[in-house]
């Protein structure tokens, strides 16, 4: 049964005849009567009697014509309750970020959300590097940005950027005077190491000497570099927003770039409106 078959059944017995029922329709006669005989065929009993007079319902069409009346109804409301919440539905994406990204990426994710509004709404949450893993894993954000790469064999990760390491100081700092510091001008100076979680810094190649200050809390570290409490390695592009009270000193040896890692679970954990709009920001975000 269809409902093209009750709107039928129903301009039939309004008009009492099929062919007033074409001119409501705007189909031919013929079209209605073979619409009414495939239906009385599908239910196995008559549902009017045809004359030269017109069509009138049998008892089992008045019995059948509230309720096909009623299916009509319904399933007009519902369409027009599916086409409301189409116009109307926005994808939420969740997307969370470890502490000390945010001053990389939040401006970009949010321009991008504005000139997107009306297709998807960005949700940015920010955590500690070392929980990146576990929020994902446990759906609490769609797609992720860490310091270290994800080690769920269900995590795509991609490297979208790498950034020089540059070593920070207050500006006043004495290693500031001296134009080519050597690593023998380091010794004694603690460092300020970042670890958002982890035992070791994601930036640093070295494990935290015993004179050294690491800590999961970025601001906390930025607050002794700003008492020329220690040198502070700091990706270049975290750097820009903390020139006003601290120098970058010269290189004094190599440091392996910082990489930022973009990952997401693999496709067939999304639908495919959220994977697009995931690969959607991954494009024009995060690898611009």
């Amino acid at each position: 049964m269809e409902i093209r078959q009750l709107r039928t059944f129903l301009a039939v017995a309004n008009a009492r005849s099929f062919l007033g029922a074409a001119e409501t329709l705007y189909i031919s006669r013929q079209a209605v009567s073979k619409t009414i005989q495939q239906l009385e065929d599908e239910l196995n009993i008559e549902l009017f009697v045809r004359n030269q007079n017109g069509a009138m319902m049998t008892p089992a069409g008045i019995y059948f014509y509230p309720r096909a009346a009623t299916l009509v109804a319904d399933f007009d409301k519902l369409q027009k309750e599916m086409q409301s919440i189409e116009s109307s539905y926005r994808p939420n994406l969740n997307i969370y970020m470890a502490l000390g990204i945010s001053y990389i990426f939040a401006k970009k994710l949010m321009d991008y959300s504005l000139r997107h509004k009306n297709e998807v709404t960005i949700n940015i949450g920010a955590c500690l590097d070392a929980d990146c893993e576990t929020i994902l894993t446990e759906r609490r954000a769609d797609a992720i940005l860490s310091f270290t790469p994800l080690n769920n064999k269900t995590a795509d990760t991609s490297v979208i950027l790498k950034s020089p390491v540059k070593l920070l100081v207050k500006k006043e700092h004495p290693l500031t005077l001296i134009e080519n510091p050597s690593e023998e001008d380091f010794k004694g100076i603690p460092l300020l190491l970042y670890t958002g979680g982890n035992d070791f810094c994601p930036w640093w190649p070295e494990p935290a000497g015993k004179n050294d200050i690491s800590s999961s809390d970025l601001d906390f570290l930025f607050s002794l570099l700003q008492e020329g409490e220690g040198i502070l390695p700091l990706p270049e592009v975290m750097i820009q927003s903390h020139l006003n009270y601290a120098a970058v000193l010269p290189d004094y040896k190599d440091i392996k770039p910082c990489s930022i890692y973009y990952s997401i679970l693999f496709s067939t954990y999304y639908d495919s409106l959220t994977y697009n709009l995931l690969a959607s920001v991954n494009q024009d975000v995060f690898s611009s």
